[in-house]
C-alpha cells in the first residue's frame, strides 16, 4: 500500500476495513449445542445424498453403428424413463409411451403396473424405431410404435444382431526356429533339423541370460543378459489375523529409493546365421526390460530408455543385422520429465512417431520422422496442456484428445476434448459449456455425448458431432431438488493468489448445512498435494470426507497449490526436490484471502488432514508452519521419501539419494512439533511401509513430544476406516472446538 493515500481513497478503505473489522467482531464464534446431533448429521450426510441426484448419467446403447442410441434414465421413487436418440436428426424423444405399455402389460399379464415405473430387460430396437423388443416377468413382448400396441411373443429368445465386426486374420509366421534358455544360456533350435546353435556360453545364476522377443517371420530374436539387482524387505507384523491367535510376519520384496534394480544387456540372434552380437547401446538399469517395439517393412526395432532420476529419456532405433543403434529422440530436462503423463505411438506403417513432451513448459504432441528422427511438426502447441488422447484415426489423419488450460474464461483446471489433424492443422473444439468435461464416444466415432459439470453445477448432458463439435441436441440436466431439500450445500469455487502475489490458486470451500453467517467457524482443511496430478474436484459430487466433517460445526476447504500438475511446467517444478513444500504457502495465502472475503472462516487455530501424501503434507504442515496450522490428522502417511516407494519418489524427489531426503523428513524434523498431532496407521498397509509412521513416532518420542497415535490392526493403506474417522472427528472437536467429545464407551455409535 503506498505510503500516502488520496483523502478520498483513504476514507474509503478506512470505511471498508472498519466495516469488516466490525462486522467480523459482532461474529459469535460457533459452538455445537448439542454435540450428539451433530454427529448424528455428520454420520448421516454419508448416506444421505444417495439416490439424491437424477438425470445425472447417460448410458448409451449405440443402435446401428452409433446413428441412433437409446438410454434408460431413473427417477425418483422408483420411477423410470427409456429414452430414444436419432442422432442424425438431433431428435430425443421417449422410447415408447409409458403409461400405454403398462396398462397393456396389466392386461396381458392380468396384474397392476405402474407404466413409469418398469423395469425392462433385453430392450432392443429395430433401425427405425418403428418397434422395439423387451423382457418382462421372463417373457417377451414387442412394442409396435405407431399403434402403441403390445404384443405378447411366443420366444422368449432376444432378436439375433449379427455383428459387423470381424477378427482381423494375422499372417502367423512359420515357427522353425525356437529360442531357450539353458543353463543360464541362449540357445538357437531349428525344430525341422532338431540342430541346436549355442549362442552363449559365460551365462550364470549371478548373470543368467533371458528371452525378451521375436522379431517378424522370426529371422532375429532379442534377449538378455542381466544383471539382478537388490531390492528392499518390508515386513509387515500382522498382529490379529484371523486364522490365529498369534501374529504373523509378512516378508515381500519393495523397491525403495536408491535401490539396485535388475540391469539389462540386448543382444540380437540371427536364425540365417545362427549367430548373435550385442547391441552398441548403453545398460539398461531403470523401469525394467525393454519394450521392443518391431516396425513391420523396416530395417530396425525401436525401445524406450528412461534414465534413472527421470531426467532423460530417449527412443532408441537398433538395426538388428549389426547391432548398430542410433537416437530417436532424446528428451532431457534440468528437473524431471514427467513420466505419468508418457505418451508415444508408432505409426501403423513404422515412418512416424507421435510423442508428448513438456519441453515447452506445456505438455504437447510432437510428430516426428522415425527414421531420421527430425521433428516433422507440432500436433499441439499454445499455452495449455493436453491432458489424454482419446482416440487416434491414422488413416482419416487426426486424433480426438483432452486438455486443460483452454479457455481463458474458464478454471484452467477444466477438461475440454479436441479434433486435431495429424499435422497440426484444424484444432477443433468439440465440447462447450463452462465446466470440466468428460465425453463418450460413438461406434465409429461419428458422434458424442459430452457431459460437463463443476462442483457446483450439476452434469449437463449434449450430443454432439465429433468432427465439429456442433450441437445436435440435449440430452438431460441432473435433477438435484432433493439433494437440496435435505439441506446439502453446494460448494463454492474460490480463487486468491499464492504465494508470489500473482498466480491464482485454486480451490473450494464448503460450508456446513447448519452454516448461519452470524457466526464464525474455524476451517479444516483437506490436503492431498502428490505432484502427480492435480486433485480439488471439478466436476459435481455430493460425498467428500471434508463433507461429512463439515457437519460438526466447521468449514471445510481443499486447495491445489504450486508444485501439482495440470498448471503447466513452471508451477509443477516447484515440487522438484521439495516435496516438503506441498505447496502450503500458496494454501496459507489463499486462506488468508478467504478468511478477508469470508469473515465468518476462522482461521485463528487451523486444522489439516490427509491420507498417504496428504498424511505426509498434514504432518509438515504442523511442523514447518505451527504458526498457522495448529491440529493435523495424518493417516499413512509417507513421511520419509527414502521409505516409500521408489518410482514416486525418485520421480519428484530426483536420483541419486540426496541429503535433502533427509532434511525433509517429517521424522528428522520431529523435533518442530508444536500443536496438536494424531497418527493414525494400518499395520498391514501394503502401499505406504507402516514403519514411516512408526519411525516418526520414535522421532517424537525421543524430542519429548505430546502427541497422539491409533494403530488399526489389520488395515491396509486407508484414512482409517469407519473408526478412523469417528477419532479424527472426535480430534477436531476436542483440539479445536475446544469440547470434550462424546464418551463412545457409554454411548452407542453411529448414534442414533
Amino acid at each position: 500500500m503506498p505510503r500516502f493515500l488520496p483523502a478520498t481513497l483513504l476514507v474509503l478503505t478506512l470505511l471498508n476495513w472498519s466495516v469488516d473489522h466490525v462486522f467480523a467482531k459482532k461474529l459469535k464464534p460457533y459452538q455445537p449445542d448439542n454435540l450428539i446431533e451433530h454427529y448424528q448429521r455428520a454420520h448421516a450426510s454419508i448416506n444421505d445424498v444417495n439416490n439424491s441426484v437424477r438425470r445425472h448419467r447417460v448410458k448409451p446403447n449405440w443402435i446401428e453403428q452409433g446413428e441412433l442410441l437409446w438410454y434408460r434414465n431413473d427417477l425418483h421413487d422408483g420411477q423410470r424413463e427409456y429414452v430414444v436418440v436419432n442422432c442424425a436428426e438431433g431428435i430425443r424423444q421417449l422410447a415408447f409411451d409409458h403409461v400405454a405399455v403398462g396398462e397393456q402389460l396389466s392386461s396381458l399379464l392380468k396384474k397392476e403396473l405402474n407404466g413409469n415405473k418398469l423395469n425392462l430387460n433385453e430392450l432392443a430396437f429395430d433401425p427405425e424405431f418403428t418397434y422395439c423388443e423387451f423382457k418382462f416377468d421372463n417373457q417377451r413382448f414387442r412394442y409396435h410404435a405407431e399403434t402403441k400396441t403390445v404384443e405378447k411373443l411366443t420366444t422368449i429368445s432376444p432378436p439375433a444382431f449379427v455383428s459387423t465386426f470381424r477378427q482381423a486374420l494375422k499372417d502367423e509366421p512359420q515357427t522353425v526356429w525356437e529360442f531357450e534358455i539353458r543353463d543360464h544360456n541362449a540357445v538357437l533350435i531349428n525344430k525341422e533339423t532338431n540342430q541346436e546353435h549355442i549362442l552363449t556360453k559365460d551365462g550364470s545364476a549371478q548373470k543368467p541370460y533371458r528371452f525378451n522377443q521375436w522379431g517378424p517371420k522370426r529371422q532375429f530374436v532379442v534377449f538378455m543378459r542381466v544383471t539382478p539387482g537388490e531390492l528392499s524387505e518390508v515386513h509387515l507384523l500382522e498382529s490379529s489375523p484371523k486364522d490365529s491367535i498369534k501374529a504373523k510376519l509378512h516378508t515381500r520384496k519393495y523397491a525403495q529409493p536408491g535401490d539396485r534394480f535388475d540391469s539389462f544387456e540386448l543382444f540380437v540372434a540371427n536364425t540365417r546365421t545362427q549367430t548373435s552380437l550385442r547391441v552398441d547401446t548403453d545398460i539398461i538399469d531403470y523401469h525394467g526390460p525393454p519394450k521392443i517395439h518391431w516396425h513391420h517393412d523396416k530395417d530396425y526395432f525401436t525401445y524406450q530408455k528412461d534414465d534413472r532420476g527421470h531426467q532423460r529419456t530417449r527412443i532408441i532405433a537398433v538395426s538388428p543385422g549389426n547391432g548398430k543403434s542410433r537416437v530417436v529422440i532424446d528428451e532431457t530436462t534440468e528437473t524431471f520429465i514427467n513420466q505419468i503423463k508418457f505418451y508415444r505411438h508408432y505409426s501403423a506403417d513404422g515412418k512416424r512417431l507421435i510423442w508428448a513432451s513438456e519441453r515447452n513448459g506445456w505438455n504437447h504432441l510432437y510428430l516426428y520422422n522415425l527414421d531420421t528422427g527430425k521433428l516433422i511438426t507440432p500436433v499441439t502447441q499454445g499455452e495449455w496442456a493436453v491432458k489424454k488422447v482419446v482416440s487416434l484415426h491414422e488413416d482419416a489423419g487426426y486424433l480426438i484428445f483432452s486438455a486443460v488450460g483452454t479457455q481463458a474464461d474458464e478454471d484452467p483446471y477444466h477438461e475440454h476434448f479436441f479434433r486435431v489433424n495429424l499435422d497440426g492443422s484444424q484444432l477443433i473444439r468439440l465440447t462447450d459449456g463452462d465446466g470440466t468435461h468428460k465425453v463418450q464416444l460413438s461406434p465409429g466415432n461419428k458422434y458424442l455425448i459430452d457431459e460437463y459439470s463443476r462442483i457446483d453445477q450439476p452434469p449437463i448432458h449434449t450430443l454432439r458431432d465429433a468432427q465439429t463439435g456442433k450441437l445436435l441436441c440435449h440430452l438431460e440436466t441432473a435433477d438435484i431438488s432433493r439433494l437440496l431439500d435435505i439441506g446439502f450445500r453446494l460448494p463454492e469455487r474460490f480463487t486468491a493468489k499464492g504465494r508470489d502475489g500473482k498466480t491464482d490458486i485454486y480451490g473450494m470451500v464448503y460450508r456446513p448445512r447448519i452454516f448461519d453467517p452470524k457466526h464464525s467457524y474455524p476451517v479444516v482443511e483437506y490436503i492431498y498435494a502428490g505432484p502427480h496430478d492435480s486433485h480439488v474436484p471439478k466436476s459435481f459430487m455430493t460425498r467428500m470426507r471434508m463433507f461429512h466433517l463439515a457437519e460438526l460445526g466447521f468449514i471445510t476447504v481443499m486447495i491445489d497449490g504450486m508444485g501439482t500438475d495440470n498448471r503447466g511446467k513452471q508451477f509443477h517444478d516447484v515440487c522438484w526436490q521439495n516435496l516438503q513444500d506441498s505447496g502450503l504457502p500458496d494454501h496459507i495465502a489463499w486462506l488468508k484471502a478467504l478468511h478477508a472475503k469470508y469473515p465468518q472462516c476462522d482461521i485463528s487455530k487451523v486444522g489439516i488432514f490427509g491420507t498417504s501424501a496428504g498424511g505426509q503434507s498434514s504432518t509438515a504442515a504442523v511442523l514447518h508452519h505451527p504458526e498457522f496450522y495448529k491440529v493435523a490428522v495424518s493417516s499413512c502417511g509417507c513421511h520419509d521419501n527414502r521409505v516409500d516407494k521408489h518410482w514416486w519418489n525418485e520421480q519428484w524427489m530426483g536420483y541419486p539419494i540426496g541429503d535433502h531426503y533427509k532434511a525433509q523428513s517429517n521424522i528428522t524434523n520431529a523435533n518442530l512439533l508444536q500443536g496438536n498431532l494424531l497418527l493414525l496407521v494400518g499395520e498391514m498397509d501394503t502401499n505406504v511401509p507402516p514403519e514411516s509412521t512408526y519411525q516418526l513416532v520414535n522421532a517424537l518420542i525421543k524430542s519429548k513430544k505430546e502427541f497422539d497415535v491409533l494403530m488399526v490392526p489389520g488395515m491396509g493403506h486407508s484414512s482409517g476406516g469407519e473408526y478412523g474417522q469417528r477419532r479424527r472427528w472426535d480430534y477436531f472437536v476436542q483440539h479445536i472446538h475446544g469440547i470434550t467429545p462424546p464418551d463412545w464407551n457409554k454411548l452407542e455409535y453411529p448414534p442414533k
